[in-house]
């Protein structure tokens, strides 16, 4: 261990030895290429050697005609061989033949120590694209690193999907900085390279360290097809001159940039033939397997089957269509859906089927593709599979007048001919957690100071920008602190230095600077009483006027008796001046880090996570049964989804319509209004709201002064007219800052200010009025099957107000033990049971 360390301090002092020694000697230098053979476009690498001398600048090389030169940067050694010392460094460029033909790049000259080296001139042969790359003088041997691109065979099928490996062999050579190859050409698709794998092999060479890249390769064009060549950028490892392992370890060994480039690989594509192809082909080239399963088997009639249908195996299957179930009388079919997380040799596919009618059968299902290896098409047939299908539980109920009560009968009326509700909707739309909406996100209240605070940060700026431009008492006191923080630090070197008068000197004219910036005094008029006695007069404690007195006392001390003073004292002196600079300015530093805390403090929230099951299935089993007219059962499966903790405007306006069927008209209008809050703008809900309340309590009408002052209000949802003031808003705070800090584009961003503050009038208005007068209230709608009636107090034996109909629209005006306190649309305030309704 002793003589480890006494050798490497030896080396230590011996390269600090060179270092000196190289300041006085002469300079030799010279110019080669790693070799004089590049394919055009092809980097090589030319490296200018100056023995020496390390801090040589690098030689100024124009770029010929035909030739690209790029400086790469430097590399040092130093190198004791029999006890003589050496130290060189070698500028690196990259140089590549633009066209073919033989160049010649030079001379090239040295500049140093005002005397002008010659290196010489180096020639370069740049050959043909497609010539084959010459083994590369001064690099390792093609023997021992190389790159081969191989497939299992070269005669293919259009949309084949084939192996394609490509391997790195690494011989008696170091290698670092390998990147993933590249493979040029067109007319195939390649799979991304997954993480290689690395082995040993054992040619006629000897043994190679291998790194196989492995892909997949997928033709799609027939013809001739021409794959690569491949390239790899890598760097070399190699010992820095003089060879000397000590070197390479503290220093690290040389990096040679290197692209090694394999043989290109041409391909013969057979086009798929046309003799045999299944009418129901659709692409998939390969071998595979086709599985289908249906589950449950035994329903009653409207109950969905859902059909699974895996295809694996192996070829390419990117663009196969699935085999899909055709509807029929006796099967109501959607459409098949992928099925996201599977490999890219396996797709799986799920398809709804719905039986119509008992004895229905799933029909037999085919899946055809080309295989390679036969040249032959195949057909995979699955037989039909048998369902067990029972009559409906629920027996056909009689027709029902809408609207009737079932106790008393009903008045008969005149209906208009042909007038029905619109039906259902066949996709459920976007399901949410039920009351998720902006206007309740912590989030989106957070995000709305963040805009304002960014633009008052630029007019911040902005003000103290043109403040230290035209006000120089100003300038003047801001940079102080940091300008005394300086000369302070330029003081303690100083100190260090030993020079005592000149350390007074400078720390005295810092702290004098300082305070006549801070103060504003002129320059040169500070001393210990008028300075002690300002600070005193802006409320500074004592302690530190005192200190300033002593500080100045100290240093006029010293003016006169000089040999008074000692290191601690300069020492403590330094110190006591570095106090009162800080002492001064932590009243600014404080109201700084508290407008901080301040800033942080607006951007604390609660990250608020939900999940969710996805409710689709249940959907379309509910649709189903209303397509049946259950109406009762869909409206269930709908409410299903609903205690779930799910929602959306689709399945309210479902539900909605199976309670309108089910002859329950005041369930019908609590949906419609609910779709209504979400969809404000899809004509269905209107059109079945407005034959629902034909058969209750008439609506309340939106005023006109309402419908002219915000117009956006009863065509767009809270969550739509929020946003879009939100975006609105963010855009106007940014071209108010643009305007601000940019002067050419100030008139310009001020134009589109002025539009956008319209636009956001116009939304926040009408969001606003839209949450004051409906989203925000509490509303409920009379559920109950018959007339109501609405008392005077929260009592059944209280006096009777007036009566509200089933699908009566009051707001919730306060609740007590059962009872809800409710106004109508004309302020009629009363009690109703709480049963009776339901909220919105």
């Amino acid at each position: 261990m002793r003589g480890s360390v006494t050798r490497f301090l030896v080396r230590a002092l011996l390269v600090g030895l060179c270092l000196v020694h190289t300041a006085f000697a002469d300079i030799s230098v010279r110019a080669r290429l790693d070799r004089t053979q590049a394919r055009v476009g092809d980097p090589v690498d030319l490296a200018v050697e100056i023995n020496g001398a390390q801090n040589t600048p690098a030689p100024s090389l124009s770029s010929p005609d035909g030739l690209s030169v790029r400086y790469v940067g430097p590399s040092t050694q130093v190198s004791i061989v029999n006890g003589q010392m050496s130290a060189s460094v070698t500028h690196h460029f990259s140089v590549a033949a633009l066209k073919e033909g033989t160049f010649t790049l030079g001379p090239i000259r040295v500049e140093y120590n005002g005397k002008t080296y010659d290196a010489g001139t180096v020639s370069l042969q740049g050959l043909a694209a497609g010539a084959r790359a010459p083994a590369q003088g001064g690099a390792p041997s093609g023997e021992q690193l190389r790159l081969v691109m191989s497939t299992p065979k070269t005669e293919v099928y259009l949309h084949e999907r084939i192996p394609l490996t490509v391997k790195l062999l690494v011989g008696n050579v170091r290698v670092a900085d390998l990147q993933y190859p590249t493979i040029a050409g067109d007319g195939f698709g390649l799979d991304k390279f997954p993480e290689p794998q690395q082995r040993q092999e054992q040619t006629a060479q000897g043994a190679f360290q291998v790194v196989d890249f492995a892909t997949a390769l997928t033709p799609l064009r027939s013809g001739s097809l021409t794959v690569g060549p491949v390239k790899m950028p890598l760097s070399v490892l190699t010992r820095r001159r003089g060879g000397d392992m000590f070197f390479d370890q503290f220093f690290g060994a040389e990096r040679r940039p290197l692209e090694l480039q394999s043989e290109a690989l041409t391909l013969t594509v057979l086009p798929l033939p046309d003799t045999g192809k299944p009418a129901d082909f659709s692409g998939a080239v390969g071998h595979f397997d086709f599985e289908v399963k249906a589950a449950p088997l035994e329903l009653n009639v409207g109950d969905p089957v859902t059909v699974t249908m895996t295809i694996r195996g192996v070829g390419n299957l990117e663009n196969v269509a699935t085999p899909a179930i055709a509807a029929s009388d006796a099967l109501k079919v959607y459409p098949a859906q992928a099925q996201a997380g599977h490999s890219a040799q396996e797709k799986v596919f799920e398809q709804v089927v719905i039986p119509q009618q008992m004895g229905a059968t799933l029909p037999e299902l085919r899946f055809s593709f080309f295989d390679p290896e036969t040249r032959a098409y195949q057909t995979i047939t699955r037989p039909a599979i048998a369902l067990t299908v029972r009559a409906s539980a629920q027996a056909q109920a009689a027709p029902q007048i809408v609207g009737a009560a079932p106790v008393v009968a009903p008045t008969p009326r005149s209906e208009t001919l042909g007038r029905d509700i619109v039906f259902i909707k066949d996709a459920p739309g976007e399901f949410t957690p039920i009351g998720a909406r902006s206007y309740r996100s912590v989030w989106f209240w957070l995000y709305q100071p963040l805009p304002l605070l960014g633009w008052i940060a630029a007019v911040l700026y902005d003000r103290r920008r043109s403040r230290l431009r035209g006000d120089v008492r100003y300038a003047r006191f801001t940079r102080a602190g940091r300008e005394a923080r300086q000369a302070i630090a330029a003081a303690r070197s100083v100190l260090q230095a030993g020079n005592q008068a000149a350390f007074y000197d400078a720390v005295a004219r810092a702290v004098s600077e300082y305070l006549s910036a801070k103060l504003d005094l002129p320059p040169g008029s500070v001393t210990a009483d008028t300075a002690a006695e300002r600070l005193r007069a802006r409320g500074l404690s004592p302690q530190v006027a005192g200190e300033l007195q002593e500080f100045f006392a100290t240093c006029e001390r010293v003016r006169f008796a000089p040999s008074a003073s000692s290191d601690g004292d300069m020492q403590r002196t330094i110190e006591r001046a570095d106090a009162i600079v800080q002492a001064l300015e932590r009243e600014r530093g404080l109201a700084r880090s508290m407008a901080a805390l301040a800033a942080l403090a607006l951007l604390a929230g609660i990250a608020v996570a939900a999940t969710s099951e996805s409710p689709n299935t249940v959907f379309f089993h509910a649709n189903g049964l209303y397509s049946e007219e259950h109406y009762a059962d869909a409206a269930k499966e709908y409410e299903r989804i609903l205690s779930g903790g799910r929602d959306s405007a689709n399945l309210y306006f479902n539900l909605g319509n199976a309670h309108f069927k089910a002859g329950d008209v005041g369930r019908a209008i609590l949906n419609y209004e609910r779709a209504r809050r979400l969809i404000p703008r899809d004509p269905d809900v209107h059109a079945n709201l407005e034959y629902a309340r034909s058969l209750s309590d008439p609506a309340e009408e939106t005023p006109i002064y309402a419908r002219l002052l915000f117009p956006l209000a009863e065509r767009m949802s809270s969550d739509e007219l929020l946003i879009a003031a939100s975006v609105a808003y963010t855009l106007l705070m940014l071209l108010l800052t643009v305007g601000r800090l940019m002067a050419p584009a100030q008139r310009t961003a001020f134009v589109a200010s002025a539009g956008v503050a319209v636009v956001l009038v116009l939304a926040l208005s009408s969001g606003v009025y839209r949450l004051l007068t409906l989203d925000l209230p509490t509303y409920a709608i009379v559920v109950a099957p018959t007339e109501q009636t609405v008392r005077f107090e929260p009592s059944a034996n209280g006096t009777a107000h007036y009566a509200a109909k089933p699908g009566a629209l009051l707001r919730v005006v306060a609740e007590r033990e059962g009872w809800l306190q409710v106004a109508r649309f004309d302020n009629q305030r009363g009690w109703i049971e709480a049963a009776a309704v339901a909220k919105l």
